[in-house]
C-alpha cells in the first residue's frame, strides 16, 4: 500500500551510452588478438609449421568473428540510443515518504507505558501493546488528523484501486471518530507518503512537519496534557486544542509566500 523512498535512476539514454562504451573497449581487445594471432599463423607459415599455421589462423578467425558480432552489436546499440534521445522514455519515479516509523519510537513508547501504570514489558497484554503502538505515532497523529479533516488528503500514485477504495472508507472512518489516525498508521505500517497530500498543502506540510510542528506537540504534551512525546494516547479533544496551532502556522505560511 505504501510506496518506496524516491531514488534517482540513470535514464535509459545513459545505459545504452555505457554499454555502447564497454562494447567499443571489448571490439578493440577482440581486434588485437585477432591481428595477433594472424600474425603468428603468418609467422608459422613461413616457418613451414601447417599445423601451426591452421590451428593459428582458425583462432585468429575466431576472434575475427567475436569482433565482427561486437560491430553488429554497437551499430544496434547506436541504432537504440538515437531512437531513446529522440523519443525519450518517461522515468519511473518513486514517491517518498513524508513519515515513517517502522517501530522506532515503540521502545520509547513502551517504556513511558510501563513507567506510568507500574507495568512490566514482559507481561504486557495485547491491549497493553496496541495502546503503546498508538502513543508511538504521537509525532504525527494531530498533523494527520489535519489532513484529513481539511480534505488535504488524495491517494498516492503507488496504490491500486483496493487499495484507494480501502484508504477512502477508513479515513471516513477516522472522520467519524470511529477510528483514529494512530489506528490509519499502524494499518500503513507506520508509512505516510508526500504524494498523499495534496499539492495546495504539500509543500507547508512538509516543512512544518521537518521544522516547528515537533517542539509545537512536545510543549503542547507538556503544558495541556502533562505528558511526554510518545507517553500519551490519541483523543479528539486534545486533537481539538492542539489544532489552532497547526491552524496558525498554515495562515502565516500562506501569507509569506504569496
Amino acid at each position: 500500500m505504501r510506496g518506496v523512498q524516491q531514488r534517482k535512476e540513470p535514464t535509459k539514454s545513459e545505459i545504452l551510452a555505457g554499454e555502447i562504451s564497454s562494447n567499443i573497449v571489448g571490439d578493440v581487445f577482440v581486434q588485437i588478438l585477432a591481428l595477433g594471432f594472424f600474425f603468428l599463423a603468418l609467422v608459422a607459415f613461413f616457418n613451414n609449421s601447417v599445423t601451426g599455421f591452421v590451428i593459428l589462423l582458425v583462432i585468429g578467425l575466431l576472434w575475427e568473428w567475436l569482433f565482427i558480432h561486437l560491430i553488429l552489436k554497437i551499430r544496434k546499440l547506436k541504432a537504440q540510443k538515437e531512437e531513446e534521445d529522440a523519443h525519450p522514455t518517461v522515468p519511473v519515479t518513486f514517491a517518498e515518504a513524508l513519515y515513517k516509523n517502522k517501530g522506532y519510537t515503540y521502545g520509547i513508547a513502551c517504556e513511558l507505558y510501563c513507567k506510568q501504570f507500574a507495568k512490566n514489558e514482559k507481561t504486557l497484554t495485547e491491549e497493553d501493546k496496541k495502546i503503546i503502538w498508538g502513543n508511538s505515532y504521537d509525532d504525527f497523529a494531530y498533523l494527520l488528523m489535519w489532513i484529513f479533516e481539511n480534505n488535504y488528503y488524495q491517494p498516492s500514485a503507488e496504490m491500486d484501486e483496493d487499495d484507494i477504495r480501502e484508504t477512502r472508507n477508513f479515513i471516513a472512518r477516522i472522520k467519524r471518530h470511529t477510528k483514529t489516525p494512530a489506528d490509519f498508521l499502524e494499518g500503513s505500517e507506520g508509512y505516510f507518503m508526500e504524494d498523499e497530500v495534496k499539492e495546495k498543502a504539500r509543500a507547508f506540510v512538509k516543512e512544518y512537519f521537518e521544522g516547528a510542528y515537533m517542539d509545537a506537540v512536545k510543549a503542547f504534551a507538556k503544558e495541556h496534557l502533562n505528558a511526554e512525546l510518545y507517553g500519551f494516547p490519541f483523543r479528539w479533544e486534545d486533537y481539538e486544542a492542539f489544532k489552532p496551532r497547526i491552524d496558525e502556522a498554515y495562515r502565516e505560511y500562506s501569507e509569506e509566500s504569496e
